[in-house]
């Protein structure tokens, strides 16, 4: 197993506006299939760098939609949190059909709590991880948004 590390380009970091705001986030990332198209293990991973946090922060919400199934490999899922724990804001989820992503207590939630705010800046990391046949270099079609309700508190004092 082999893992892949990429940043996301910042033409694919979104401030989101009211709309988005009043659904509980605050920044969207748009990841397509080219965008993780790498590795040629069918058990590698791709980590893509979304971002860095303020100094004090906290995510309270988090979700993503499956815009378009990723295809061309036989098992793909994706996690989001921090660098030390991966799947902080989103469990490992597949993202080879369209819909919904979340944490197992509900869309306006986290998926660790306690790994979800920090005193420190963190990275923030999408994690790809292939798991069945073919590899991540094989996808053909696909694309995700990650929602992040990321609030620096220190705006809030």
């Amino acid at each position: 197993m082999a893992d892949t590390a990429v940043t996301i380009s910042p033409k694919k970091v979104f401030i989101e506006s009211n709309p988005e705001r009043l659904n509980g986030a605050t920044i969207r990332y748009n990841i397509k299939s080219a965008d993780v198209a790498y590795g040629s293990g069918s058990t590698d991973t791709v980590t893509m760098t979304l971002g860095t946090t303020a100094a004090f922060w906290v995510v309270n919400k988090a979700f993503a939609l499956v815009q378009t199934a990723f295809a061309g490999t036989g098992g793909l899922s994706i996690q989001v949190g921090i660098t030390g724990t991966a799947a902080a804001f989103l469990p490992a989820t597949s993202v080879l059909s369209a819909g919904l992503i979340q944490a197992s207590t509900g869309m306006n939630t986290v998926n660790t709590v306690a790994s979800a705010k920090g005193t420190s800046a963190a990275t923030i990391k999408a994690v790809f991880t292939n798991s069945v046949s073919d590899s991540p270099s094989a996808l053909t079609a696909g694309e995700v948004d990650v929602y992040l309700n990321l609030i620096d508190l220190s705006r809030l004092a």
